[in-house]
């Protein structure tokens, strides 16, 4: 008696849904700095700390965790759970930075 031999085919979809992912990602991790990169000049002539809190809330929300999870996922062996874990404390921590310049103005 042989066992069978199972056949697992791994497919990422269609090329233009995955390339449209990938940019939609870059998109959103350009508007991030950029929103961030303005949040600072205008903090550098007001001095008012709220802003640049906002910038590092924005970017802990949007930008940081699209990095992170690519290079946790690509170079690391690290479960997927421990990255979704990574990725959604750096999304909390921007939310609770956001939070806490709203209501701290």
């Amino acid at each position: 008696m042989t066992a069978g031999s199972v056949i697992v085919q791994i497919s990422w979809g269609d090329t233009s849904l995955v390339l449209t992912s990938f940019i939609s990602l870059l998109v959103a991790v350009i508007l991030s700095f950029t929103i961030a990169a303005r949040a600072i000049r205008s903090y550098r002539t007001t001095r008012n700390r709220g802003i640049a809190l906002l910038a590092l809330g924005i970017v802990l929300l949007s930008g940081i965790p699209v990095i992170v999870n690519i290079i946790l996922s690509t170079v690391t062996t690290m479960p997927w759970w421990v990255v979704a874990m990574t990725i959604d404390l750096i999304r909390l921590a921007g939310l609770l930075i956001i939070l806490v310049t709203i209501y701290d103005s």
